[in-house]
């Protein structure tokens, strides 16, 4: 078909995909649209000062990589996440220092509701200050699933494929990184509850 497919999903994905490979930049358009917010938020929340730079080989990569890759969307966002995260191994072993930057307390207008649920929490955590906040109050390994789970929209199979992990310790991690973060936020934001960015991910 045409440029007329402006954003991913399971339909048009196989398209999308097979234009991709031939070049077409109407496709290209729509796969960097979808994935690149994703892709530096997640970058920028765990290695600030390099996330572009590592962007950028995670597209060279994309690139070198797309005419083998096989599988459906969720399949794609989990290989594109694991190419983010050897990249970023790569960039640590060569001697880089972790640059770190945590938000000021007025920029993560979140907290959680007076139900206490993981998916309550889940609902707010996609912008920028949000992945900042997780990657500040969370060890690294909770922070890293709940990032793939909201930045990468994946779900518990696909970040135990990325992590190489087993689903049972996804789902453990993510059930202590919500609560922890809720917990978080309830002792050093204890205001109203402000919607921010909608999204919910479901545990499955």
């Amino acid at each position: 078909m045409t440029a007329a497919i402006h954003f991913l999903e399971d339909v048009s994905f196989e398209e999308v995909v097979a234009a991709a490979r031939a070049s077409e930049p109407w496709a290209a358009e729509v796969l960097f649209r979808d994935l690149q917010p994703r892709l530096l938020r997640f970058l920028r929340s765990v290695e600030p000062r390099a996330a572009d730079d590592l962007a950028g080989e995670v597209w060279l990569a994309i690139a070198r990589g797309l005419p083998a890759f096989r599988g459906d969307l969720a399949g794609f966002r989990a290989w594109v996440f694991s190419i983010a995260r050897r990249r970023l191994a790569d960039h640590r072993r060569t001697g880089a220092r972790r640059a770190t930057h945590p938000s000021a307390n007025d920029t993560f207008e979140a907290v959680a509701s007076p139900d206490r649920t993981d998916d309550t929490v889940l609902d707010r955590l996609s912008a920028q200050d949000a992945t900042d906040r997780i990657a500040a109050v969370l060890p690294p390994d909770q922070a890293e699933v709940l990032l793939l789970r909201v930045l990468g929209d994946l779900d518990v199979a696909h970040v135990a494929e990325v992590l190489d992990r087993t689903p049972n310790w996804v789902r453990v991690t993510q059930h202590r990184a919500l609560r922890r973060l809720a917990a978080t936020l309830e002792k050093n934001l204890p205001a109203p509850v402000m919607d921010t960015v909608p999204g919910t991910i479901c545990s499955a």
